[in-house]
């Protein structure tokens, strides 16, 4: 159950996919999506987590009176010096590339392609999927990376690509391509050549100086070039992605969409931390009115001060007014606290965990704190128990327990929004009310 914010992580470079066109294919089933080998390691999960030390004796408020807390940096971080030479070999995107998207764009998608390999045209539908739903946040460029070992009649796809462009039909000549990939790759170099033909001139070509230029040695010696480069680095596998400039393995959209989302909400997040607004000698119940109805919890301050602090914090901030429960399993917990609905984020900053050893998983309705596998990655995010989870022990930060509304917590949606992202939305957080005592 790792927590919130992920960072990309700038893996080997040269460690490839599992759905990738290599130089040993593998043909994707037809019914299946394939797998993707991810180079950012940060995921969601179920698995027991190493126990954290207690740490009670660290402050709970800073010099500057607010509670102790890191600030969470950006999605994507500035790269160092070492991941900047490890990436060197993938060159910056320049004018003699082909784009499309604004310039702006959150997210820039660059994918070294082969027209002719199974996983480039699932990558297609995904990345097309991903800019029909973000038309001003994505910028996709194509890099070509024809293996002609595999695919014999891929270079020529890509040549013809490139001279689409020439003549600014690059993109219609890629949807093309990759619309009738299936078909195409089965025909001869002369039969791909007539078909380059006929399509030339439906989208409006010039066709006697698309064919001039197919074969012309600056197109050759550009494609050529671009793939020499590749293999020379060590890189032979297709689809290669990157996005905002680091490699990533899993190009599926709801993937790619949870990095849009994610950057998005980084410009509400809180750049501070939170000021030590609760009294440890006072009691606290927390009322979450939800779309199926109230759930209401006893907070445990004197055990768990920085973790109900920042919960009350946040509530009375509206920062979970409107928030869904993006991951419920009924047989385990329930766990919301990210405004965009992922569980890849949070409210910008990160606290230590408070094990108390008299607090325990061991029965249900539990209220813990999300985190990472890092000390001191406990944030907004938080979960409910369904049932006993002893495993749990030791690892998160117990703040309080559900006593009232166990009838509500049972009815909420089952999801997962790590597993399938594109599921329909959870049962959502209306309001928080804190009542002090």
């Amino acid at each position: 159950m790792k927590n919130v914010m992920k960072y990309l992580w700038i893996a080997m470079i040269f460690m490839m996919a599992v759905s990738a066109c290599q130089i040993q294919e593998v043909t994707p089933p037809a019914t299946e999506t394939p797998v993707a080998l991810e180079t950012e390691p940060v995921e969601p999960e179920t698995t027991e987590i190493v126990p954290v030390v207690p740490t009670e004796e660290l402050p709970l408020v800073g010099e500057d009176g607010n509670m102790s807390c890191t600030l969470v940096g950006p999605l994507f971080a500035e790269l160092t010096e070492e991941q900047k030479a490890q990436l060197a070999i993938f060159p910056e995107v320049s004018g003699d590339d082909w784009t499309k998207g604004p310039e702006d764009a959150i997210l820039t998608v660059m994918e070294y392609t082969d027209f002719f390999c199974p996983y480039c045209g699932m990558a297609y539908a995904e990345l097309e999927t991903l800019i029909e739903k973000y038309p001003d946040d994505v910028r996709l460029v194509y890099r070509p990376l024809p293996l002609d070992s595999l695919h014999p009649t891929a270079p020529l796809a890509a040549y013809a690509a490139e001279s689409a462009g020439m003549q600014g039909k690059f993109w219609e000549m890629y949807d093309a391509i990759f619309l009738n990939r299936e078909v195409l790759s089965s025909l001869t170099a002369e039969e791909f050549t007539e078909w380059l033909k006929t399509t030339a001139a439906d989208i409006g070509m010039d066709v006697d100086q698309f064919a001039a230029d197919i074969a012309s040695e600056d197109v050759i010696n550009k494609i050529t070039t671009a793939q020499q480069t590749m293999f020379e680095a060590g890189v032979s596998s297709t689809p290669t992605v990157l996005v905002n400039g680091r490699p990533v393995g899993n190009w599926q959209s709801a993937y790619l969409s949870n990095f849009i989302e994610v950057m998005k909400a980084e410009k509400d997040m809180v750049r501070e931390c939170p000021p030590f607004v609760i009294d440890q000698d006072k009691e606290y119940t927390a009322t979450i009115t939800t779309e199926k109805g109230d759930l209401v919890l006893e907070l445990y301050p004197e055990a768990a001060p920085l973790a109900v602090n920042s919960f009350v914090y946040l509530a009375r901030e509206g920062f979970y007014n409107d928030v869904t429960f993006h991951r419920v399993y009924h047989n385990f917990m329930a766990q919301t606290g990210d405004p965009t609905g992922t569980g890849w984020s949070g409210a910008g900053y990160q606290y230590r965990e408070e094990i108390v050893p008299e607090l325990t998983y061991d029965e249900a309705y539990m209220v813990g704190v999300a985190r990472g596998q890092a000390e001191g990655s406990s944030g907004s995010q938080f979960f409910i128990t369904y049932v006993p989870y002893p495993s749990l022990n030791g690892g998160y930060t117990i703040f309080g327990k559900l006593i009232d509304g166990i009838d509500v917590f049972e009815q909420i949606t089952e999801r997962d929004a790590d597993n399938n992202p594109d599921a329909p939305e959870g049962d959502k957080i209306i309001s928080i009310e804190i009542i002090e005592k």
